[in-house]
This record gives structure tokens, C-alpha cells and sequence, in this order.
């Protein structure tokens, strides 16, 4: 008899258990929920200054209004300037990138932009898909250089499982908005500063007219070599294809100008991929009819374009596009439920003092 009012009591002892441990769970998600839905939300992650300020840009974009999503790592928003697609061709476009953004990442953040965008285009940076990988110039001719992660569960890998929990409660992503918060409250100039550099008028795109002179060198030099895309970054790769292929947006894989992180062995290895599966294949850096300005296109060691490289970068897209694509999206500089953009394009050029647009 006592060993049966024991066991029982020993149960409702571990059912009690079990609930607060739920319940701690339940209310600690909640909260989460919350502080990713308010204070650390992906919208005001764009209000102030922080690496992930020109990711999330998109979710300032008003719903089902972007033709072209332009993705990838610093050197997408360094290159392609939404504004400029607008003003020559009537194309409404936002950058979608963040330092050291890797293609999981991309992946993860292209789910959520798909909930309430549904673009024609889809401009993907290859740079991406090397980060965090030393680039290797010491390829022979016609060696294949094939980086290789352990991945027993590649779907569902580290950078994946953080990425898709960082998307889905940004607190994550921006717990150190509170300092931001505390500093900005003490001094209202330096927020309206923050808020008008960080403004959605820019589209995501990173503004800057520094100018560094730089001599080219052997990286894009022509070789047979093959930097092989890295294993998890090709999965990801892939799954974003897919995702193209199902929401009928076409990917042009590209690659912005960059001297220090891009080789022509790495170039090999992606149009290769391209041409396997009928992509479109940009690379800025190895091109015949666009040529590097080395003594005014980089704002740093040659890894970043400045104002006036993006500019040039971009026109050249955005005549790609009309060539190519010329049906696929409409010109709306006359359409009036698009006139912010012309708007947005004053600001621009009045706030970063652009005397040549």
C-alpha cells in the first residue's frame, strides 16, 4: 500500500515537473516572439546602424512591388543600385545582403522576402558561396580544388539550424539594439542622424564615394583550374534554384567586381554550374564588353565598389535585362501607384549630395 501511495505521488511530482518546464518553454518562445516582433524587429533592424540595417530592407518594400531581389554578401549592396535600375529602366529592385552572408543565409532569408514579394528576377552573388573560404591562387592548370564539410545531415546543417532560428526570432540576430537604444535616447541628433542614413529611400544599397586606386592582378588571370564550389554552399545553391524554378523567377547567378576574394578558378567552377543548369552567368570581373575602372570603381583594397563602380556595374545589369528579358518586366516610371520611387530618388540624390546621378 505504501509503495502504491509513493509511486503516486512520485508521478504527480514528475507530471508537475513536466508542466513548469513546459510552460517555462511556452513563455520564454512568447517573449521571444514578442521582442522579435517590436524592439528587435527586422524593420527597425533597418533604422539604425548595424550589419544586418541593409538585409532587411525588404520588409520596408510595400507588398508584391519589387521586380528584382539582388542577394548576397557586402558586395552585392556595394554594386547594384535599385535606384539606378528605376531611373533608366523602370525597374523596382532591393538588395538583400549583409556582411559575410552565406548562402545558407541567403536561402533562409529568401523564404521570408517570398512571403510577400514575388519578384521576376533574382540576382545572386557567387562571392557568396566562398565566404569564409581562403581564396586559393596556387591552382595548376586544370586541377580541380573541391572543398569538402562533414554534413551527415545537410538540410538540416549548423549554419541552417542558426539561420532559420535567427529569422525567426530576430532578437537573436539584434540584441544589441538596446545599447543603441539607451544612446540614441540621450542624444536626438545622432538618431535622426542614424535614421535618415539607414532611410528605406536607398533600397538597400550602401552608398559611398570614397575612392581608392588600385593596379589589377593575377587572380582573373585565364586558367583551366577549378575552384570547386564548397559542398554546403552548393546546397543551398541548388534549393534557391529550386525555389526559382517553382515560383517562376528567373536566377542570373552574377558576380560584382572584387580583386581580393574572386579568381578565375572560382569562376570556372560557377559557370559551370550555370551553364549545367541554364542560368544566366554575370561575372563583372571576366567579362569582354565591361571593363574595371581600377582607378576610381573601388571604395577600398578592391573587394567593394564605390558610388561611382556601382553606377557603371549597374547600368550594365539593367541593359542585360532589357536585352535579354525584354517582355519579362514592365517599365512603371509613368505608373502613379509607383511614384514613391521617384521620390525615393530625390532623396537620394539630395541626401548623399549627388551632383551627377
Amino acid at each position: 500500500m505504501n509503495k502504491i501511495t509513493f509511486d503516486k505521488i512520485d508521478l504527480k511530482k514528475l507530471i508537475l515537473s513536466a508542466v513548469k518546464v513546459i510552460s517555462f518553454i511556452l513563455i520564454f518562445v512568447i517573449l521571444l516572439e514578442l521582442f522579435s516582433m517590436t524592439i528587435f524587429s527586422k524593420s527597425n533592424a533597418t533604422s539604425y546602424k548595424n550589419k544586418f540595417s541593409y538585409a532587411y530592407s525588404y520588409v520596408n518594400e510595400a507588398d508584391y512591388s519589387i521586380d528584382i531581389l539582388a542577394m548576397g554578401n557586402s558586395n552585392v549592396y556595394s554594386c547594384v543600385v535599385p535606384l539606378r535600375l528605376w531611373d533608366k529602366r523602370g525597374y523596382t529592385c532591393v538588395d538583400v545582403g549583409s556582411p559575410r552572408q552565406t548562402a545558407s543565409m541567403t536561402y533562409n532569408i529568401l523564404l521570408d522576402v517570398l512571403k510577400r514579394q514575388s519578384p521576376k528576377i533574382l540576382l545572386l552573388d557567387a562571392d557568396m558561396l566562398y565566404e569564409g573560404v581562403e581564396l586559393n591562387t596556387n591552382l595548376i592548370e586544370g586541377e580541380a580544388a573541391k572543398k569538402n564539410y562533414l554534413n551527415f545531415l545537410p538540410y538540416i546543417s549548423d549554419n541552417y539550424l542558426s539561420n532559420a532560428i535567427n529569422q525567426r526570432f530576430s532578437v537573436f540576430l539584434l540584441h544589441d539594439r538596446w545599447k543603441k537604444i539607451l544612446s540614441f535616447s540621450k542624444d536626438k541628433d545622432k538618431r535622426k542622424h542614424a535614421l535618415n542614413d539607414n532611410a528605406n529611400f536607398d533600397h538597400g544599397y550602401y552608398f559611398n564615394k570614397t575612392i581608392k586606386k588600385l593596379e589589377p592582378n593575377d587572380n582573373m588571370n585565364y586558367t583551366k583550374a577549378v575552384e570547386e564550389i564548397p559542398n554546403e554552399a552548393l546546397i543551398y545553391l541548388s534549393k534557391i534554384n529550386d525555389i526559382c524554378k517553382q515560383k517562376n523567377i528567373k536566377l542570373i547567378i552574377m558576380n560584382a567586381p572584387s580583386l581580393n576574394t574572386w579568381s578565375y578558378a572560382r569562376h570556372n567552377a560557377v559557370a559551370q554550374y550555370a551553364a549545367d543548369n541554364h542560368l544566366d552567368y554575370l561575372d563583372l570581373n571576366a567579362l569582354d564588353d565591361y571593363r574595371i575602372n581600377y582607378n576610381r570603381d573601388f571604395r577600398d583594397q578592391g573587394n567593394h565598389l564605390n558610388y561611382y563602380g556601382a553606377k557603371r556595374a549597374t547600368n550594365y545589369i539593367g541593359s542585360f535585362i532589357s536585352e535579354q528579358y525584354p517582355d519579362l518586366i514592365e517599365d512603371k516610371r509613368d505608373n502613379p501607384d509607383f511614384a514613391a520611387w521617384n521620390t525615393d530618388k530625390k532623396r537620394f540624390i539630395d541626401f548623399n549630395k549627388i551632383k551627377k546621378f
